[in-house]
């Protein structure tokens, strides 16, 4: 097993691992992307971002020589140290590491904004959801969860590498957008269940899980808008809340 890493003490190990973490993420300017589905959109999409590519042997020799192509090293790692480098239990047989990217401004097309949405899977599900959709953007609070922690990137699966992705201050973001010609609206529980909006100039804000959207953002809403509820559910899981509302504004 000649230059295969087998110690989870490896120098290049120990750096991966703390991509797990929000502080290793911003310290590193990077972050892990795990499984082959992750992996081929950040290399079919955003292949500038690729730092390192992670294999173990079951991988495959396509996988070194198109990390190769691109400029860039691959390394092959026992099993067991690809399970210490990813988040997932049972990892898949490829991962990389990823430079964050830079942010970029965002003002046009169908906006999703999220509000303080703390759970990450709920954070890349809304941004899956929002790139089937055909969204321009996504734009979250600086109280979301990072969408670049794994289970946020596994949860996009590669959305995160189709569409921008801005965290920013909200209030001000949105305040400019209104300056722009948006309409800010807001998923509320006393919203209205009948609207129509233009997609194009509308930016949609979901709330954090349990406590909904703040006062100082739900005041500079144009108009809130809900999902009826025919059952005895109180509210709907906020990814799920965020596709039927985004799918309502765009049709």
């Amino acid at each position: 097993m000649s230059g295969v890493i087998l110690s989870v003490q490896n120098d290049f190990v120990r750096t991966a691992r703390t991509l797990k973490d929000k502080k290793g993420r911003m310290q590193q300017r990077a972050f892990l992307v795990e499984g082959v589905k992750c992996v081929s959109e950040l290399l079919a999409h955003k292949p500038a971002l690729l730092r390192t590519l992670i294999v173990t042997e079951d991988a495959g020799e396509e996988w070194a020589a198109r990390a190769n192509s691109l400029g860039r090293r691959a390394v092959t790692v026992a099993p067991h140290v690809m399970a210490a480098i990813c988040d997932t239990k049972t990892p898949q047989a490829v991962a990389a590491v990823a430079a964050l990217p830079e942010p970029a401004e965002i003002s046009r097309g169908f906006i999703v904004a999220m509000d303080d949405v703390q759970d990450p899977a709920n954070v890349g599900t809304i941004i899956r959801t929002a790139d089937a959709a055909g969204c321009g953007s996504v734009v979250l609070s600086e109280g979301s969860a990072d969408p670049y922690a794994p289970k946020a990137v596994r949860a996009s699966m590669g959305s995160l590498f189709h569409l921008p992705v801005l965290r920013t201050q909200l209030k001000p973001y949105l305040i400019k957008l209104q300056e722009a010609g948006y309409q800010i609206a807001c998923a509320d529980l006393d919203g209205q269940t009948d609207f129509t909006l233009d997609a194009e100039k509308t930016c949609l804000v979901i709330g954090n899980e349990s406590r909904g959207i703040s006062r100082e953002i739900l005041t500079l809403s144009d108009v809130r808008v809900r999902i009826p509820i025919y059952g005895k559910a109180e509210s709907l899981n906020a990814a799920v809340a965020a596709g039927i509302l985004i799918y309502k504004i765009r049709s």
